[in-house]
């Protein structure tokens, strides 16, 4: 194969260069950094992601943490229902509205509470002679 330097003038390469405008230049390198800003800060893997996914974990661990004190909490009344006859006894009462032989309840209500009476009818508790 033949060299193209060696053959004179007729076979040597020119180089011409491309004019570009410092402002295109500029330009051009400006939207390349935004364009690698953009992609790192909210591209699949960016910084937006990120920072989500770091909350996210936070409220997590918290959320876990919470979770764990309550289980913590349900194996002690587990454990106390098992070993202590009271506190069946109390749940039974408070919870389930069990009564023992013998109680007696009494149910108190406040003046709020009472529904609004008609006009023309008596209550079955009113003893009074008055009809209406």
């Amino acid at each position: 194969m033949k060299s193209l330097w060696g053959q004179g003038s007729r076979y040597l390469r020119v180089r011409r260069s491309v004019d570009v405008s410092p402002r295109f230049a500029r330009a051009m390198l400006v939207a390349v950094v935004a364009l690698v800003a953009l992609i790192f800060i909210a591209g699949d893997v960016g910084l937006w992601r990120l920072w989500s996914a770091q909350r996210d974990m936070a409220q997590i661990k918290a959320r876990i943490a919470e979770l764990e004190t309550r289980n913590a909490l349900l194996d002690a009344e587990i454990a106390r229902l098992q070993s202590d006859a009271f506190a069946i006894e109390k749940v039974a009462r408070e919870k389930y509205g069990y009564l023992r032989e013998g109680d007696r309840v009494y149910r108190i209500v406040t003046p709020e509470a009472l529904p609004e009476k008609a006009p023309d009818r008596r209550s079955a508790l009113d003893r009074s002679g008055r009809k209406p």
